[in-house]
């Protein structure tokens, strides 16, 4: 699920990107620039936690001539709003536009989270705009205003870390039908911060080295106090046990047919001409 959201194969209009101090999406978001390349004609960025400059650094050229930076700090500073500066650089851009904050979390100190919900869904609901990816540090807000952004966003990645450098992904997706699909994914990135290996997490045994699934909660008869499966012994008896309805072989074939024997009562009525002859009419 997650590599179909970032190639777009999965349509979501506003992705909110969870993460912690121990799990940080950066790595997330920058991959999501450079898929977003391939599929609209202008990227909005407003860098409100890094530098522009440390952005730059890192995209290719062809990338950086189709993005358009904001210094989202500035924004802060000079109190201007954030919805009046996006739309503001939408209209310079052209074509299909997708707009990513590297941190939403300034913003909602800095204002009321219903504020900053209400100006997010204004600017995914602009035509020009097919997709906005935020970056959310639920470890420094209250559980109520984490809930009320994961509640408006159409897909929540939940980021935590794991050891050997890979970080396990929680995918909530709501698709177009309103179907609500969950799953838990794990990558990892390479020295260029280009994320890969994204397969289903497993639970990891302690002490082992892969991710495998546990067997033991798929088995539902293995902590059983008494067996239910047959030895081999048990099964080559089983299969000598002569069935009732299987025949015996002794040639005696009367006892295989069926019939039934009637022995009518005195009060049956045998009369074939008025067989009603008995009822009360």
């Amino acid at each position: 699920m997650l590599n179909d959201l970032l190639k777009g194969h999965e349509k979501s209009r506003l992705i909110l990107i969870s993460d912690s101090i121990d799990a940080p999406g950066k790595t997330l978001l920058m991959n999501w620039i450079v898929e977003l390349y391939e599929r609209v004609d202008s990227i909005v960025l407003l860098c409100t936690e890094c530098q522009c400059e440390y952005y730059k650094s890192w995209l290719p050229e062809d990338i950086l001539k189709r993005v358009t930076f904001i210094d989202g700090r500035d924004i802060i500073t000079k109190e201007e709003d954030l919805l009046s500066v996006v739309s503001c650089a939408l209209t310079v851009v052209r074509g299909q536009a997708a707009v990513l904050f590297d941190s939403l979390s300034l913003h909602i100190i800095m204002q009321q989270p219903p504020s900053v919900c209400t100006t997010l869904h204004k600017i995914a609901s602009e035509k020009q705009v097919c997709q906005v990816v935020c970056v959310l540090h639920h470890d420094v807000h209250d559980q109520q205003s984490c809930q009320l952004l994961h509640h408006m966003a159409s897909t929540v990645l939940s980021l935590s870390s794991e050891e050997q450098g890979v970080q396990v992904c929680c995918v909530r997706h709501l698709r177009p039908t309103g179907k609500v699909f969950k799953t838990e994914e794990c990558f990892s990135a390479d020295e260029n911060f280009h994320i890969q290996n994204i397969k289903p997490f497993c639970q990891r045994a302690k002490g082992k080295s892969q991710y495998f699934q546990d067997s033991s909660k798929d088995d539902p008869i293995k902590n059983l106090p008494f067996n239910l499966s047959l030895t081999e012994t048990e099964k080559v008896a089983r299969s000598q046990v002569v069935l009732p309805y299987e025949s015996t072989g002794s040639g005696d074939k009367t006892s295989s047919s069926g019939r039934i024997h009637y022995e009518p009562d005195d009060a049956d009525d045998l009369d074939e001409e008025d067989p009603d002859d008995d009822l009360n009419i």
